[in-house]
C-alpha cells in the first residue's frame, strides 16, 4: 500500500497543483492531510475546493484553519499570520469556511499502524521543534508511525525504547527522496514538510510517501511557480513578508 502525505498546504495553490503532478492520488492508496489548508497564500478557496474534492482519506484541522474559519480568534498569532488569518476568514465562500470550521482535531488514524495530528498527539497547537517534545508526543502516540505537521520542517524522529532517539534531517537541496527506513522494532514521528510554505531553506514543496511493502518514508520536494504565488500574495493585499518568505523558504 501507498500512503500520500500532505501538511501545511497553507492556500498555495500553485505548490498543491506541483505536489499532485507529481504524485497524482490516483497512483496511491490513501492520502492523509494533516492540517493549515488555509492561511498566509492567497488561494483560500482554490485549495479548499481542490482538497476536499479529492477526498482524502484523513483530514484533520491546523491552527490556521481554526483561526481563519473563525473556530478561534488568532490572539496568539503574530501580526502577519493574525492578518492573514482575518483576510482568509473574510476571502473564504460561506460553504468553505463551513467546511474549514468543521474539520475534526486530531489525532486521526489509519489502519493498526498510522496516527496523524497536526502538532502532537497531545496537544494539535504544540509544536515539535527538540527531543524532549518529540519524545512526549512518541510517549502520546497510539500507533508506531505517527504523522505530524505544524512546524513546516521535515524531519523523522525513530525511537528505540526506552530511550534511545535518532533524529534524521534531509539534507537541505537534495534532488532525491530522503528515505526512511521503518524499522519494526521502532516507533516513528514523521513530518513530511510543508506543502505551501516550506521553512527549512528549501523553497520547493515538501511532502511525503509512505510504502507499507518496502516499509519505508520518502520525504520528497518539487518545484513550483513560486513567482506566481508571490503575486497572488501581493495582489490580494497581504503582508508583504508572506511572499518574500516563500523564495527563500524560511
Amino acid at each position: 500500500m501507498k500512503v500520500l502525505i500532505l501538511s501545511d498546504i497553507h492556500a498555495n495553490e500553485e505548490a498543491l497543483d506541483a505536489v499532485l503532478t507529481e504524485a497524482p492520488p490516483t497512483n496511491y492508496d490513501q492520502l492523509l492531510i494533516l492540517g493549515d489548508l488555509v492561511g498566509y497564500g492567497a488561494s483560500p478557496n482554490e485549495v479548499v475546493d481542490r482538497v476536499f474534492a479529492l477526498d482524502p482519506d484523513v483530514l484533520i484541522r491546523g491552527n490556521h484553519d481554526k483561526a481563519a474559519s473563525g473556530v478561534e480568534e488568532p490572539d496568539t498569532f503574530n501580526e502577519v499570520a493574525a492578518a492573514a488569518a482575518l483576510w482568509t476568514r473574510e476571502t473564504l465562500t460561506e460553504s468553505n469556511r463551513a467546511r474549514v470550521a468543521a474539520l475534526p482535531r486530531g489525532p486521526a488514524f489509519s489502519g493498526e499502524d498510522i496516527e496523524v495530528c497536526h502538532g502532537t498527539p497531545f496537544d494539535e497547537d504544540v509544536y515539535v521543534f527538540d527531543r524532549s517534545i518529540a519524545m512526549r508526543a512518541l510517549s502520546s502516540a497510539q500507533r508506531r508511525v505517527c504523522f505530524f505537521g505544524h512546524t513546516h520542517l521535515p524531519v523523522a524522529y525513530a525511537l528505540r525504547q526506552p530511550s534511545t532517539l535518532e533524529v534524521i534531517v534531509p539534507e537541505l537541496g537534495d534532488t532525491a527522496p530522503s528515505m526512511v527506513p521503518l524499522d519494526g522494532e521502532l516507533q516513528y514521528l514523521i513530518n513530511p514538510g510543508a506543502v505551501g510554505q516550506p521553512r527549512d531553506g528549501d523553497p520547493r514543496a515538501s511532502y511525503g510517501v509512505l510504502d507499507t511493502e518496502s516499509h519505508t518514508v520518502e520525504l520528497r520536494r518539487v518545484p513550483y511557480r513560486i513567482d506566481f504565488a508571490q503575486e497572488k500574495i501581493l495582489a490580494a493585499g497581504l503582508p508583504t513578508p508572506l511572499a518574500r518568505r516563500l523564495g527563500v523558504g524560511r
